[in-house]
């Protein structure tokens, strides 16, 4: 009677530690991603902003997105398009440096899922054609494959630094000699 005993707390104890290994074994969503259609989307938006593509920029913000570039105040999709292209006017090419961009998507402990952009921008300012380097930073929630949120970090004062000198010579070039 014993060695049945014996038997079956073996027996047990081996099906124990048989389901807690499958269960460490079970596959899960990962956490962090290079490659995904949401990182795709971000991709194609960066692109869209590459060429002027406006209506297919717009095209990845859902109806009711919010977006907070350099700012804890949010704006709309339309906002920023408009306040982007502004700033593009005094622009005569610029891109991203293809050789330092990076994307990664993340599944947070919420359920949520935002995609990471690091890249640098370079821009040759009509005026001038001095060339500006930039790195930027863009967060975006998306949902059901449309951003909702997202927030972009970039630094403007090197642009308007040197705006604010094309400026200055422009006024300089036209006061009158004494």
């Amino acid at each position: 009677m014993n060695l049945i005993k014996q038997q079956h707390m073996k027996s047990s104890l081996i099906a124990v530690i048989s389901i807690l290994v499958m269960m460490a074994c079970k596959e899960s969503t990962p956490r962090y991603a290079s490659s995904s259609p949401e990182i795709d989307s971000l991709k194609a938006l960066v692109n869209d902003y590459e060429n002027g593509n406006w209506e297919a920029w717009m095209s990845h913000y859902a109806d009711t997105a919010k977006l907070y570039h350099n700012s804890i105040e949010a704006s709309t999709p339309q906002e920023i398009r408009n306040n982007l292209a502004a700033l593009l006017a005094d622009v005569s090419s610029y891109e991203f440096d293809k050789d330092d961009i990076f994307y990664e998507m993340v599944l947070d402990d919420d359920g949520e899922t935002w995609v990471n952009f690091w890249g640098d921008w370079k821009g040759t300012l009509a005026a001038n054609d001095e060339t500006l380097n930039i790195p930027v930073h863009i967060t975006a929630q998306f949902v059901d494959g449309k951003i909702v949120r997202e927030h972009a970090y970039y630094d403007l004062s090197k642009y308007m630094a040197a705006m604010q000198a094309i400026k200055e010579a422009e006024m300089n070039e036209e006061e009158p000699m004494e």
